[in-house]
C-alpha cells in the first residue's frame, strides 16, 4: 500500500511539474501602421529607446523631430492616395523610407551613424 501511495505521489508531482512549463511571449512583427492608422505602441517605444542610445544633441533632436513629422505627413499622403495601386504605394513608401534614413544619417556624427546602423534604427 505504501508503494502505491509513493508511486501515486510521484506521478502527480511529475504531472504538475510538467504542466508548469514556462511560456515565452510571442513577438509579432506588425506593420508600422494598423488599419485604423495608429502606430504600434511597442514599436514606437522601441524606436524611442534606440534613438535615446544615440545620445542626440538638442539641435539633432529638433532636426530629427522635423524629419519624422515630414515623413509622417508624406507617408499618410501616399497611403491615402486612392489613385495609386498598392504596388506603387509600396514602392513610394520604400523610397520615402530610404530618403528618411539618409536624412537622419546626415545629421548624425560618424559614431552615431555606426550606432544607428548597429541598432537597426534604419528601420524607423
Amino acid at each position: 500500500m505504501k508503494i502505491a501511495g509513493i508511486v501515486l505521489f510521484f506521478s502527480l508531482t511529475a504531472l504538475t511539474a510538467s504542466a508548469q512549463v514556462e511560456r515565452k511571449p510571442v513577438v509579432v512583427k506588425a506593420d508600422s501602421t494598423r488599419a485604423n492608422g495608429t502606430g504600434n505602441k511597442a514599436d514606437k517605444q522601441n524606436r524611442k529607446e534606440r534613438f535615446k542610445e544615440l545620445d542626440l544633441t538638442r539641435a539633432q533632436k529638433i532636426k530629427m523631430k522635423d524629419i519624422m513629422q515630414a515623413n509622417k505627413s508624406a507617408k499618410e499622403a501616399i497611403e491615402n492616395n486612392t489613385q495609386v495601386s498598392d504596388r506603387d504605394k509600396k514602392k513610394q513608401l520604400r523610397e520615402l523610407h530610404q530618403a528618411q534614413v539618409q536624412k537622419i544619417q546626415a545629421i548624425l556624427t560618424p559614431e552615431q551613424v555606426e550606432k544607428f546602423k548597429a541598432s537597426g534604427s534604419n528601420n524607423p
